[in-house]
C-alpha cells in the first residue's frame, strides 16, 4: 500500500516536471516576468520580446509569436517561478544564462524606461541563475545602447 503512495506522488512529480519541459518557453517566462514587474505588459516589450526570440532562439516569426502568447498565457497562472529556474539552471551554461541576462535588460530597455521594478527582477534572476554581481552590471553595460 506504501509502495502504491509513492508511485502516484513520483508520478504526479514527473508529470509536472514534464508540463516545462522546453527550456525556451522557461526562458520565454522570465522575459515575460521581466516585462511585467512594472505591473503592465507594454507591446514594445512584446514585440522586443518576440525579436529577442527569433535572433537568440532562432525561432521564425510564427514560432516566435507562438512562444511569446503561450509564455504569456502561461504567466497568468504562475505564483511560482521556481521549476522554471529549475529548468535554465540544469539546463544552461554560465554563458547561457548571461546571455539570457542580457536579453532581459534588453526587455526592460525596450519601452526606454528601466523601472525600479523591471531592475530588481532582473537582480533576482541573475542571482537565481547562479550568476555573481559583476555578470549583473556587465549584463547591464553590454545593453546599454
Amino acid at each position: 500500500m506504501i509502495s502504491f503512495i509513492k508511485k502516484i506522488f513520483s508520478k504526479n512529480k514527473i508529470k509536472e516536471e514534464d508540463s516545462i519541459s522546453d527550456v525556451n518557453l522557461a526562458c520565454a517566462i522570465l522575459l515575460i516576468e521581466v516585462s511585467y514587474s512594472d505591473f503592465s505588459i507594454d507591446n514594445t516589450e512584446i514585440s522586443s520580446i518576440i525579436e529577442i526570440f527569433k535572433k537568440e532562439f532562432n525561432l521564425t516569426e510564427k514560432k516566435a509569436q507562438w512562444l511569446s502568447d503561450e509564455a504569456l498565457n502561461l504567466h497568468k497562472d504562475v505564483n511560482c517561478l521556481r521549476k522554471y529556474i529549475k529548468l535554465i539552471n540544469s539546463n544552461y551554461t554560465n554563458t547561457q544564462k548571461k546571455n539570457l541576462l542580457n536579453m532581459a535588460w534588453l526587455v526592460a530597455r525596450a519601452d526606454n524606461i528601466i523601472d525600479k521594478h523591471e531592475e530588481h527582477r532582473i537582480r533576482r534572476f541573475a542571482e537565481l541563475l547562479h550568476l555573481n554581481h559583476a555578470d549583473f552590471i556587465q549584463s547591464k553595460i553590454e545593453t546599454k545602447d
